[in-house]
């Protein structure tokens, strides 16, 4: 039994540093793999991951190598018989980390945002573009040089939903500046505000 333990601890060792590290930017690979199999369809104008997904996934992925040095200290010490147990009870703590992170994104389509919330799994909320009333262009200023950083999309029930203007946003900003307009939707800026 001691054998058999001495030749575990240094596999569980490496495992441990090998994950930690993988979960570095494993979070990256991983969630963009299984929402574009399972969740992305061709009819959305752009399929996007919030940060926090990734940030969720990550932090699933960074409890394992945690629970597996806490194990390797404990059987270091002691030798307790139910520890293995214990350690993949743990090790399932990580499981509702990647489920929340995975089911977390948003897509725009034809129809208006759909947005799958952090706290939800698979519970889509619709906004339709009647549902805003208001869009504002969100400028910020850093060294004299003045861009675009994110959409607020106010919708009638005063909910505010702010996504960052990335290189998919702008590909379909004609598209949804459109489809504002023709709901009459009201879209501002703070631009002029950088320059007071």
């Amino acid at each position: 039994m001691i054998w058999n333990r001495e030749k575990r601890m240094p596999i569980i060792f490496v495992s441990a540093i090998i994950l930690f590290i993988s979960s570095l930017f494993m979070p990256f690979v991983l969630v963009f793999l299984i929402q574009e199999s399972v969740y992305h369809s061709k009819s959305y104008w752009f399929f996007e991951t919030p940060t926090s997904a990734y940030i969720t996934f990550m932090i699933g992925m960074v409890w394992i190598p945690i629970v597996l040095i806490l194990h390797l200290i404990i059987q270091w010490k002691y030798e307790l018989r139910l520890l293995k147990w214990i350690t993949i009870f743990l090790i399932c703590w990580s499981i509702p980390f990647f489920i929340y992170g995975i089911s977390n994104y948003y897509y725009f389509d034809k129809k208006g945002l759909h947005y799958n919330h952090l706290e939800s799994i698979n519970q889509i909320t619709t906004y339709e573009w009647e549902n805003f009333k208001e869009v504002k262009e969100i400028y910020s200023r850093n060294k004299g040089i003045t861009y675009l950083t994110n959409y607020q999309f106010l919708t009638t029930d005063n909910k505010v939903i702010t996504l960052p203007y990335d290189i998919k946003f702008k590909e379909n900003q004609n598209r949804i500046i459109e489809k504002l307009k023709e709901h009459d939707i009201r879209v501002t800026s703070n631009y002029m505000d950088q320059y007071e």
